[in-house]
């Protein structure tokens, strides 16, 4: 389907948003539709006020990060009130298993719950405990940042469907949302990493059923006519320099989840390159957000 010849409904019929598996690519151009139009009206000047007088709470662990931020933003640009919880160490992991502690949290007039921890399922523990949205905040592979990546292509390249993205990385950091929604909107895959971090056989094969998929160890012919380049953020040993992006198409784009770590897989000179959107992408969290919170806490 074309994203350009999609009509959004302004509805999505999910719950909760933990990962893009369970995402059509309906469900999945709504958001982004919705993203879209929420942009505009902030250039626009117009104020929003979807979650006006209602309480978002965001556990985290961390006390300062760009993930935490674009949360807090895209709450308070939709007229709700961000309540963020910051613990340390082993407090928050406590917490998310203790039933009743969520469901007081959750009592305590929240609309929605954003979980922001490394691990995809204390989202999913959440969820099966209170009757609330719930939206899995991972900066490294959850849903928000993936759709962010995806509205980036989308602004750029001006479509989705029928480009060839080439993901960098230990697929298993990143598939849960990334790889399932470049399949699921279209974009054929090829995945680079080592030997030993090779997708798995059911992974493959569920990304077949959308799009054509590949898996290489050699970066060069990897990136080959690439539209897209993502790299994930971890530390896998292969690495996308600035003299690999010939081999990939001459308009194509480079995403990152940042920051940038100077042993990632990232090159720090490819952040030097016009190519590189990793700043552009970042600035589309919180539209993400705020399209996302928009649909499953308004309704």
């Amino acid at each position: 389907m074309d994203i350009n010849l999609f009509k959004p409904t302004g509805v999505i019929r999910k719950k909760h948003l933990i990962s893009l598996q369970s995402y059509s690519e309906e469900e999945i151009y709504e958001i982004l539709h919705a993203a879209a139009a929420i942009e505009k009206m902030l250039a626009a000047g117009e104020k929003l006020n979807v979650l006006k007088n209602k309480y978002v709470s965001l556990l985290t662990k961390r006390s300062f990060a760009r993930s935490r931020i674009a949360f807090e933003t895209a709450v308070t640009k939709l007229g709700g009130i961000p309540m963020i919880s910051t613990m340390h160490g082993s407090e928050l992991e406590n917490i998310l298993k203790d039933k009743l502690t969520v469901k007081a949290i959750a009592g305590y007039g929240m609309s929605a719950i954003v979980v922001q921890t490394a691990e995809m399922g204390d989202a999913e523990q959440i969820e099966k405990n209170v009757d609330l949205p719930i939206i899995n905040g991972n900066s490294r592979s959850g849903p928000c940042e993936a759709l962010a990546a995806l509205y980036t292509v989308w602004k750029r390249l001006g479509k989705l469907g029928g480009l060839k993205v080439s993901a960098i990385g230990k697929p298993e950091n990143y598939a849960d949302s990334f790889l399932y929604g470049f399949a699921g909107c279209g974009l054929d895959i090829t995945v680079i990493c080592k030997k030993e971090d090779y997708p798995t056989e059911k992974l493959v094969n569920y990304c077949r059923q959308y799009v054509d998929i590949s898996v290489t160890d050699d970066v060069e012919e990897g990136i080959k006519n690439a539209d897209v380049i993502f790299v994930s953020d971890d530390h896998t040993g292969i690495k996308l320099l600035e003299s690999h992006l010939g081999k990939a198409k001459p308009q194509a784009i480079v995403l990152h989840a940042l920051p940038v770590a100077e042993d990632g897989n990232l090159d720090l000179s490819v952040t030097e390159k016009p190519c590189f959107l990793g700043l552009e992408e970042a600035h589309c969290l919180p539209l993400i957000e705020m399209a996302a919170m928009s649909l499953l806490i308004s309704k």
